[in-house]
């Protein structure tokens, strides 16, 4: 008896190992879907050119606007130069739509702890999204704006990198200025 039970546990256990196994294809038959069909994460450098130029070209008015705030001495949206692309891929793993973020840090400039003002501790994006239609890009919509408020003290250590940037400046201009005044007396005493 105890030799049929412990055959039977053997058994028993054999045949729930042995069904353990049997789910093993699905999810080796999922990686290699994942693997075979998985779409890019970056646009390709063609696409990414032609789409630059299409976000700079609708970017400008934008640009011009931040601008003007900073001028009259209201806060604005310091853009970094670089694009954030998010792709969207439909069947058949081609290019369907894309979105576009600029983005940067608000400055209010009536602070002058900096040449750009003190930040807010705000980051700002401006998102584009483009259909391609065969060669050009055709904009979904009107360009939205996000915000995401990081804090007081996120702005004050922002300014102080800021001003670490500003004298950094300061300072290699001051030995640029240094090189071309050497390399003007250089000229001038050895008449080349």
């Amino acid at each position: 008896m105890k030799r049929i039970l412990i055959t039977s546990a053997v058994v028993l256990a054999a045949a729930l190992l042995f069904l353990g196994t049997v789910n093993t294809p699905p999810a080796l038959a999922q990686k290699y879907v994942m693997r075979r069909f998985r779409q890019p994460k970056d646009v390709p450098p063609a696409v990414k050119q032609s789409l630059d130029d299409k976000v700079s070209e609708d970017a400008g008015p934008y640009l011009d606007k931040e601008e003007e705030k900073k001028n009259s001495g209201k806060p604005y949206t310091d853009f970094v130069p670089k694009f954030e692309y998010l792709p969207n891929y439909g069947p058949g793993g081609e290019l369907s739509t894309v979105s576009v973020k600029l983005g940067g840090a608000e400055y209010d400039p009536k602070s002058k702890t900096t040449t750009k003002g003190a930040a807010t501790g705000k980051l700002k994006y401006l998102v584009f999204s483009y259909s391609r239609q065969g060669s050009k890009w055709v904009p979904l919509s009107q360009p939205k704006w996000e915000s995401q408020d990081l804090g007081k003290e996120a702005g004050q250590e922002m300014t102080k990198h800021q001003q670490i940037g500003d004298r950094n400046k300061a300072i290699i201009a001051k030995q640029q200025e240094k090189k071309r005044s050497l390399a003007a007396a250089l000229q001038k005493k050895f008449g080349n």
